[in-house]
């Protein structure tokens, strides 16, 4: 990433959001992992709570976004998307769901790329857990849950890394395009 991209998501305060949810993810991947169901419940809700505060704290930075609108649609679309379309425990899916999203939002979000592409992993906690909680109460009866498969541990995280390196890597391209001498201009002389 360009020292451009870099230092325009620095003056908005990203760093700590971020880390903020690089840790929680692995709060979160720690609880899955644990077998122990009294660990798991303190690592899940520590975990929980810090994707909460990242989440608020992301979103709190965007609010005076020039893209607010625009990204702010896109980021719904994507988080209702994967919470639909994207089972939690899939690894693979979800890198991929989570890095194409993250993607689509920087691009939208382009004022602020890397912010609004972790916008997508922040958001997806709550509207999960809201649309956890409308099915339950929905259908009286919540998911039978096995066991998860041990990748499942890494889903947290990789989510967030997903996001955040599309996002890293639209920021850096629209930094270097920014950066390239205009050819169109030279041609016309």
């Amino acid at each position: 990433m360009s020292a451009l991209a870099l230092s325009a998501e620095s003056r908005f305060g990203i760093r700590w959001p971020a880390l903020l949810l690089v840790v929680a993810g692995l709060f979160v991947g720690a609880a899955i992992a644990s077998r122990e169901p009294a660990m798991r419940g303190a690592l899940n809700g520590v975990g929980g709570l810090l994707w909460l505060a990242g989440a608020a704290w992301i979103v709190w930075s965007l609010r005076d976004s020039a893209r607010r609108l625009p990204a702010g649609v896109a980021t719904a679309i994507a988080v209702v998307t994967l919470v639909w379309f994207v089972r939690p425990v899939d690894l693979v899916l979800s890198v991929i769901g989570f890095a194409v999203a993250g993607a689509v939002v920087a691009v939208v979000g382009r004022d602020r790329p890397f912010a609004w592409a972790l916008a997508v992993p922040a958001t997806w906690l709550p509207v999960h857990l809201l649309t956890g909680a409308v099915r339950g109460f929905i259908f009286r009866h919540g998911q039978i849950r096995t066991d998860p498969p041990p990748t499942a541990a890494l889903v947290p995280l990789s989510m967030v890394l997903a996001a955040g390196a599309a996002g890293a890597i639209v920021a850096w391209q629209l930094a270097r395009r920014a950066d390239a001498p205009d050819e169109s201009a030279a041609s016309v002389r």
